[in-house]
């Protein structure tokens, strides 16, 4: 991986309905939007705007509209891999720990290795359960 790289591409990967358009849309929209498709297009943030200067591109993958090619791919050309899961679903760490963990290990053996950020996401369906 580049150390010093041009730019920064970050992806969101994880289980349909975890909620990686939503984050993506709320990042740029500064709210959470009702209506969300299965994948939002990429988004680039520019260089200005971030704090090491560096331009950041966005990208939300939907096995809705990609196959695992696809996935693959794209897990090889980002610099960073950002898991979702839904903290209200009980399979979502098994899957976590089965599937997504094991698949990016897979696609960035040796040089290839990147930072890998779990984020688990709904936590408010969580709250509503208990208040």
């Amino acid at each position: 991986m580049n150390k010093d790289p041009k730019i920064v591409r970050i992806l969101l990967i994880g289980d349909a309905g975890c909620g990686k358009t939503s984050i993506i849309l709320a990042l740029v929209g500064e709210e959470f939007p009702l209506y969300v498709p299965p994948r939002a297009e990429e988004i680039t943030i520019p260089a200005e705007v971030t704090p090491e200067k560096v331009p950041t591109h966005i990208v939300d993958y939907s096995s809705q509209e990609q196959n695992e090619e696809t996935l693959k791919e794209e897990i090889t050309k980002a610099h960073v891999v950002c898991v979702v899961y839904s903290l209200n679903d009980d399979s979502a760490l098994d899957k976590l720990q089965t599937y997504w963990l094991p698949l990016i290990a897979h696609c960035t053996e040796g040089p290839q290795a990147k930072p890998v950020i779990l984020a688990g996401n709904k936590v408010y369906l969580l709250l509503c359960v208990y208040l």
